[in-house]
């Protein structure tokens, strides 16, 4: 099992290498801050905030729901983004408002593997631009999320009282009218190490975003990756402990 995981992340790797000599590559970092504050016995507060530098600066805010298994949870909430233009010189200037809704089925029986499946709706909602300007209104598309991610549980440091972990995650994004997107198709690759150490969760790791616009054309985006997840209680909820993990919030 370990060989085939193994040989998937090469493919992933090497993939970039034969797009067709049109594809534009960049090399970005990204970073992430994700909490989720439990607020009942089925019930958590979300708040989540991306940033990738000259790309996007995005604040998220959710309130989950988490069945009596925990194998699925539904959440939905509100986002505020701000954007670059090709005028501002990587300044995040274009505002995005994007109410959201998602659910996540986790693979029950998993020990050392744990799998995820999520959906995920985006309405967004972003100012329109000219050449040199922002305007008054806003474009609205629909872009639908399938997010898949396995993690492998590698044990617990009594010497650094810390469990360590490595997870892959996969998402492809589908942005569709009305308006006018200039990128229809994306999809994403994560591979990250996990440092736990109490509620709080470090993943260091790697990116590659593959990008098709509307006439074709392929642009790769890659870089280092660092998110930092931490999950708490509003109270001591003997009876039911939530779990939650970094690539819920993506």
């Amino acid at each position: 099992m370990m060989k085939r995981f193994l040989g998937f992340i090469c493919i992933l790797l090497i993939l970039p290498f034969y797009t067709n000599g049109q594809a534009q590559f960049r090399t970005e970092s990204w970073w992430g801050l994700m909490t989720s504050g439990q607020i009942a016995e089925r019930w958590s507060l979300w708040m989540d905030t991306h940033y990738v530098p000259e790309i996007f600066l995005i604040v998220r805010s959710g309130l989950t729901y988490h069945t009596p298994s925990n194998n699925f949870n539904f959440t939905a909430g509100y986002a505020h983004l701000g954007l670059t233009t090709p005028f501002s010189e990587g300044r995040l200037i274009r505002p995005e408002r994007r109410p959201w809704a998602q659910v996540i089925f986790r693979v029950p029986g998993a020990t050392q593997y744990g799998v995820s499946f999520r959906f995920r709706y985006d309405a967004r909602f972003r100012n329109q631009f000219d050449n040199e300007s922002l305007l008054d209104g806003y474009d609205f598309n629909h872009r639908f999320r399938f997010n898949s991610a396995i993690r492998y549980n590698i044990g617990r440091s009594e010497k650094f009282q810390s469990a360590f972990s490595v997870s892959m995650v996969n998402e492809t994004l589908l942005t569709r009218g009305p308006s006018f997107s200039e990128v229809p198709f994306e999809h994403r690759v994560f591979l990250l190490s996990g440092i736990q150490r109490g509620t709080t969760t470090i993943s260091p790791g790697y990116h590659l975003r593959f990008q098709s616009g509307p006439s074709g054309q392929v642009r790769v985006l890659q870089g280092f990756v660092l998110w930092i997840n931490m999950n708490y209680r509003f109270k001591d909820f003997k009876r039911h402990l939530l779990r939650e993990f970094p690539s819920d919030k993506i």
